[in-house]
């Protein structure tokens, strides 16, 4: 497993579950920008733009961890808010109750260690198919985020 798999499938999952290497922290306290909001494109669930500039997973992690500020896993946070809103609105209400049930069981397989294990390939493949059609463009006003730190 590599940072970017595993990133790529925790934001699928809406799963915020520790990492294996820091990749969800940033690397200092508060950077933040000046920025009201952000636009994040997600292609079949995967964030490929922030604010139309081509990113990586962990790009985006990393942009969105500046852009935020604040402590702990600001990055991927936002990004799974996002992800979250985009397929309430391209998922099919039937489909999305079940995924909802399917991702709580994968964060709690990965975080309690079984990312080797078959059952958590079985549900990456069911995550895989239910984000078909989640392509499109997420608005996030950021007003809210943390204060800078001292």
């Amino acid at each position: 497993m590599n940072d970017a798999d595993f990133c790529r499938r925790a934001v699928q999952a809406n799963a915020l579950v520790p990492a294996p290497v820091r990749i969800w922290c940033p690397t200092t306290a508060f950077v933040g920008s000046d920025a009201d909001q952000v636009v994040i494109t997600f292609d079949r669930g995967v964030p490929v733009a922030v604010d139309g500039e081509t990113v990586t997973m962990l790009q985006a992690v990393q942009e969105l961890n500046w852009r935020v500020g604040g402590s702990a896993q600001p990055g991927a946070s936002t990004l799974i808010t996002a992800h979250r809103q985009l397929e309430d609105r391209t998922v099919e209400p039937d489909l999305l109750r079940f995924k909802r049930r399917v991702e709580r069981r994968w964060a709690k397989l990965v975080g309690n260690g079984g990312w080797s294990s078959s059952l958590r390939t079985a549900l990456d493949a069911f995550i895989a198919t239910s984000q078909e059609h989640v392509s499109g463009e997420v608005r996030l006003e950021l007003r809210d985020r943390l204060t800078p730190a001292a």
